[in-house]
């Protein structure tokens, strides 16, 4: 059996609009979907799943936030949402992108699927990984 983690890359490098909607966006789309999936096998606690989903901001939007949020949205669904939520990503720079998927394949996973943007916008990520396994 082979384990593989698919793992949101998202660096900084993107631009703060996109990144709040590969991040905040993205997992605002999961957690309307299958919440009580996610709350459960990670452990959080599902009083805060609850108030996210009551929140007006959320219970009041007609479509998929993560597609059709403004950027103000977003950044009011974001503070609705605890940083551990949000921090299960691989996020910042290129080199720190790298550090957190290397630390997927120091937990065991025989791979690490980068997901959540661009071929285009992982490739500063990549060529740091690169670079990392020349040296």
């Amino acid at each position: 059996m082979k384990v593989w983690s698919c793992f949101a890359t998202v660096g900084d490098h993107i631009p703060y609009e996109r990144r709040l909607m590969k991040t905040v966006g993205s997992l605002v789309a999961y957690l309307q979907g299958y919440g009580e999936l996610l709350v459960r096998t990670n452990g959080w606690d599902p009083q805060v799943l609850e108030r996210f989903r009551a929140a007006p901001v959320v219970s009041t939007f007609a479509g998929g936030i993560d597609v059709h949020a403004t950027t103000e949205q977003l950044e009011a669904i974001g503070k609705l949402l605890p940083d551990e939520w949000l921090a299960l990503a691989a996020m910042g720079t290129p080199d720190e992108c790298v550090d957190a998927v290397l630390g997927q394949l120091a937990l065991g996973c025989d791979g690490v699927i980068l997901h959540g943007a661009t071929p285009e916008e992982l490739e500063p990520i990549v060529e740091a990984g690169a670079l990392r396994r020349s040296d």
